[in-house]
């Protein structure tokens, strides 16, 4: 019985040697995967910063297309208006041209049929034949004649 009681106890203790010895083991890996469980924790905090960082940009970036393509569209817009302006601006001044030149040759022609009929009325000074004139005498007769 002494011996089976010193049996026991060497057993029990060996019992408690080994389940020590497991704990120790155990309590080993737990902090290992404590460890990596908390790296990993820190790896998916960043991802999800990152993805979320990401999505925030993808938002941004569909955000400054849409206010570019407005801004195109304004700009194309603006350059079809100043365009028509340019076109009726153009239009107005050749027909004001149109009309001043028209203006200018009748006031020619009425200044030339003047001249010459005053050419053609007796008068104190020498009578001058208005086709004998040349283009800058003509040009100071009428200068004179509007002076």
């Amino acid at each position: 019985i002494e011996k089976l009681k010193q049996q026991l106890a060497e057993t029990k203790e060996k019992a408690k040697e080994e389940r020590e010895k497991l704990e120790q083991k155990y309590t080993v890996q737990i902090r290992e995967l404590e460890g990596q469980f908390n790296q990993k924790a820190k790896e998916i905090g960043t991802i999800q910063t990152e993805l979320r960082t990401i999505k925030q940009f993808q938002k941004r970036k569909i955000q400054v297309e849409k206010e570019l393509e407005d801004l195109k569209e304004n700009l194309r817009n603006s350059e079809k208006k100043h365009q028509e302006t340019l076109r009726r601006l153009e239009g107005r001044f050749f027909e004001e041209k149109h009309r001043l030149e028209q203006e200018a040759e009748k006031r020619i022609v009425t200044l030339a049929e003047r001249a010459h009929h005053e050419a053609l009325v007796p008068s104190t000074q020498t009578n001058v034949d208005i086709g004998d004139l040349t283009w800058e005498q003509k040009e100071k007769v009428l200068r004179l004649l509007f002076a």
